[in-house]
This record gives C-alpha cells, sequence and structure tokens, in this order.
C-alpha cells in the first residue's frame, strides 16, 4: 500500500536541491509519449528561472520543505567548526571538479562541506574565478533559504554564512 503525497498548491515554497527555495507557481497535464501525467511548474525565488517536475516525480527530485530554525542552526554550526588545514592539496583541478560534483548531489551536509573547503584551499579569500564562482553556487541557495526563513535580508544571511566560514578558519589558525 503507498502512502499518497498530498498535492501540491499553488504559492507553497518548498526547496530545490540545486536551486534553493521554489515557489509552486502554477499545475497542469501534458501529455508525454501518449500519457497524461500532471506537473508542477517552479519559479526559483530571486531568479526568473522556471524549473518543471512531474508531480508524481517531485520526491524524487528531492524537493522538501523549507529548513526549520533548529536545523539552519546545525547547519550554522557545522559550517562554524575549526577546519583542519590539510597537509597535502589535490591539485586545483582535480579540487575544482571534486567540489563542483559534490555540490550538485543537492544534500545540504554536501553543499556546507564545498563551502569549507573552498574557505580551507583558499585561505578565506578564493583567489580562483572558478572557486569565486563555486562559492557562490554553494552559499547562494542556502543563504536564500535561511533569509526566507527567518525575514531577513539575501545579503544578511549570505554575511551570516560566509562569516561563519571564515571564523572556522580563523579559529583553526588561532
Amino acid at each position: 500500500m503507498s502512502v499518497a503525497t498530498p498535492a501540491p498548491k499553488i504559492g507553497e515554497v518548498l526547496t530545490h536541491p540545486v536551486h534553493g527555495p521554489v515557489s509552486i507557481v502554477a499545475t497542469c497535464t501534458r501529455t508525454v509519449r501518449g500519457e497524461e501525467r500532471d506537473y508542477v511548474d517552479l519559479e526559483v525565488i530571486g531568479d526568473e528561472m522556471r524549473i518543471s517536475v512531474p508531480a508524481d516525480g517531485k520526491d524524487v527530485i528531492g524537493l522538501r520543505p523549507l529548513l526549520a530554525e533548529k536545523e539552519i542552526a546545525e547547519l550554522i554550526a557545522k559550517l562554524a567548526e575549526p577546519i583542519e588545514i590539510p597537509t597535502k592539496k589535490a591539485s586545483w583541478a582535480h579540487r575544482i571538479k571534486s567540489l563542483q560534483m559534490q555540490l550538485q548531489t543537492g544534500r545540504i551536509s554536501d553543499r556546507v562541506e564545498v563551502i569549507r573547503n573552498i574557505m580551507r584551499d583558499s585561505g578565506g579569500v578564493p583567489s580562483s574565478l572558478a572557486e569565486r564562482n563555486l562559492l557562490r553556487q554553494a552559499v547562494g541557495p542556502l543563504a536564500s533559504e535561511v533569509a526566507i526563513a527567518r525575514d531577513i535580508s539575501l545579503d544578511e544571511a549570505t554575511e551570516l554564512l560566509q562569516s561563519t566560514a571564515e571564523g572556522a578558519l580563523e579559529s583553526k589558525a588561532a
């Protein structure tokens, strides 16, 4: 026996594993390969990008509710843990590729690790464009979610996450 997933509601805010907070803007039925399927149209909050996913597959792509305050506190605590400086670094190209792959999993824990690894490898100030872009991709969706959940500005949420990660680097050096 399967448990029915509640029908998506227009205006509901969820979190997409890669793009961050999204709002359900529409539902529709499409014929795909001769079969009718229900779809949910999502708009990334803070961006005008739209994503359409099969309604019966929304759990498969990892849509989830926004983080609760307890989860945000845990995320910040994880970011604040002292960052170990490696004795030997992998090559730049290998590190970037590895971080990109880790970011694509959509898991919050992987996103936090990408932020911490970039801070560790760059000494807190990413010098390459690739590292700066990856840091922006890692922080952006989390900051957007924290901003919505805590009702603060995106800039405040971004500063909170980045300064927490920078502090973790400094706390290990002290």
